[in-house]
């Protein structure tokens, strides 16, 4: 079966595997485009007799194309400022790091900052925090301050005397100084409002700029979006963005400036450590826009929330003990739970679906409940949605199922944590953590994300570890929750597409919608489930265009 609108093709891509991710999961040959759409699909006999003097030839030699990946879960323009710095994803050991560090900072002046992040200690042979004894040996002569993937971050002597931190300086509220038992002077680590401390003497994307996030914002954005076309990813949802972002993505549409497509999630309730409460309540009383408004470059998503903190940071809302902790776990509240129904209820009225952090399983029953009672009381069309949602319990995944509220997960924290949770969570929450199996029994629709900067946004990451749940270091989460390829593949681009209603338009390679692909550097059917970590993109199609080739 073939499928074709009459223009003459821009470009056919050929000799490959079509994963079409339609509704039958067909598999195609080749495929071609006109302007920004696809106009074809077939046999390569077939497409290759609508070429035209100006098509271009793409010979897949075999290679697998795939629907431009949609991650319905990143915070560009955070990623962007950390790529700017020193990239930690992934490095090896604490030994490694300060040669990393080292290396960095003899391209800076003595004083200046060196900032960077995303490490969390399970990723080092040591298995343990760096400390600022670790970041001076690297790097005496320059203040330095590392973030850690969730609400912690390090920071070397000279950032912490910068910032007046010493061993007088008292815990602020929701937040902690890490302190040497024997001596009571800091360790360097610095966790949640603790962080604040330093930030507000920092300059940079870390500190002084968040004072007034519009300073380089865009080229924060280009530089990670830059980064994710390599990877084979036309669109991205950012959840949790302040006004001035928000004007930021505004102002690079106007000038044709997007360099993919992008769904903003405004930050409301509980998203950011610091918030003015009366402005989040004018975002809803008080908006022109709801959810659905925009175009395919740029459009309004949910509302973006949150309950608790993390899982490795040992913050989330959970109703059981963590390992080698006392129950009950220590659980950093984001907003007040008796509040969370009337906020919900009052957006999904006023037209805004809501997307909301849970890591528990306690926020994660107190987030569905409240948006199941607003869909059965008023129902509508939203396409609410429970990010992360590590921990569903039967009656959650009950309800998510009525309420047709989206999972938005990301197996990505499997790659990067899981070799660390045989210290942190009992054998059996383990197996049930993060179950994609389960939500697909449900009935519930999933949607795979990054989470980028809390996780790497290396996509195959994410699909290895939905598909092996192993970590970086090859520990397994068991073997129950694990899905195929194939399911991984939907989750990771048309799923996406429902969360922000866009399947009609993208998500998919069907005649009609957008030119949105990626052409991988292996056949994906052919690949084990091992090697998927491996894969690469060799040619990135966004709106009918090359847009990375390699």
């Amino acid at each position: 079966m073939r499928r074709t609108i009459d223009r003459t093709p821009n470009y056919i891509l050929h000799n490959g595997n079509i994963h079409t991710v339609d509704s039958q999961d067909r598999c195609f040959k080749a495929v071609a485009t006109a302007g920004n759409t696809i106009s074809a699909l077939g046999g390569d006999e077939h497409i290759l007799k609508l070429r035209g003097p100006n098509t271009n030839l793409v010979d897949l030699r075999g290679r697998s194309v795939i629907p431009g990946i949609i991650d319905s879960h990143n915070h560009a323009w955070e990623a962007g400022q950390l790529m700017a710095g020193l990239v930690t994803f992934g490095i090896p050991s604490i030994e490694q790091l300060q040669d990393e560090i080292a290396s960095e900072a003899a391209g800076l002046a003595p004083g200046q900052w060196l900032h960077g992040g995303g490490w969390i200690e399970t990723q080092f042979a040591e298995n343990r925090m760096p400390t600022r004894h670790d970041l001076d040996e690297a790097a005496p002569d320059n203040p330095v301050v590392l973030e850690r993937i969730f609400s912690t971050c390090v920071a070397n002597s000279r950032a912490l005397q910068l910032a007046g931190i010493d061993a007088d300086t008292p815990d602020p509220e929701g937040g902690e100084i890490e302190r040497d038992p024997q001596t009571g002077e800091p360790t360097g680590v610095l966790h949640r409002a603790a962080k604040m401390i330093l930030r507000r003497c920092m300059p940079g994307p870390f500190g002084a700029d968040r004072l007034d996030p519009t300073a380089k914002a865009a080229e924060s954005i280009t530089r990670a979006a830059d980064e994710y076309l390599r990877w084979g990813i036309t669109s991205i949802v950012e959840p949790g963005v302040p006004p001035a972002i928000s004007r930021c993505y505004q102002q690079m549409y106007r000038e044709d400036r997007l360099p993919l497509r992008v769904c903003l999630m405004p930050n409301w309730h509980g998203f950011e450590l610091e918030q003015d409460e009366n402005f989040l309540q004018r975002v809803v009383t008080e908006g022109a826009f709801v959810t659905g408004f925009g175009d395919e470059w740029l459009r309004l998503g949910g509302l973006k929330m949150a309950i608790d903190g993390g899982l490795t940071s040992r913050t989330a809302l959970l109703s059981w003990p963590y390992q080698g902790k006392q129950h009950p776990p220590d659980p950093q509240l984001r907003l007040p739970p008796d509040r969370l129904s009337g906020w919900v209820r009052q957006a999904h009225d006023m037209g805004w679906s809501v997307g909301i952090h849970v890591v528990g399983d306690v926020s994660q029953d107190q987030a569905v409940r409240a948006i199941w009672r607003a869909q059965r009381e008023n129902p509508r069309s939203h396409r609410h949605q429970i990010i992360h949602g590590y921990y569903p319990t039967e009656s959650a995944l009950q309800m998510m199922s009525e309420a047709e509220i989206v999972a938005s997960v990301q197996p990505s924290f499997i790659y990067g944590e899981a070799d660390g949770y045989p210290g942190l969570l009992p054998e059996e929450k383990q197996v049930e953590f993060l179950p994609l199996k389960s939500y697909l029994q449900a009935g519930i629709t999933v949607a795979i994300s990054s989470d980028m900067p809390s996780a790497h946004f290396n996509p195959f990451w994410g699909m290895y570890a939905a598909v092996t749940r192993r970590g970086m270091r090859g520990y397994q989460l068991g073997e129950r929750e694990c899905i195929g390829v194939e399911e991984a593949l939907r989750m990771m681009t048309i799923n996406g597409a429902y969360l922000t209603g866009e399947q009609q338009q993208k998500g998919s390679i069907e005649v009609g919608k957008l030119a949105d692909m990626a052409v991988l550097s292996e056949d994906l059917s052919e690949i084990s489930p091992d090697e998927l970590r491996n894969l690469g993109v060799d040619m990135t199609m966004l709106d009918g265009q090359a847009v990375h080739t390699k």
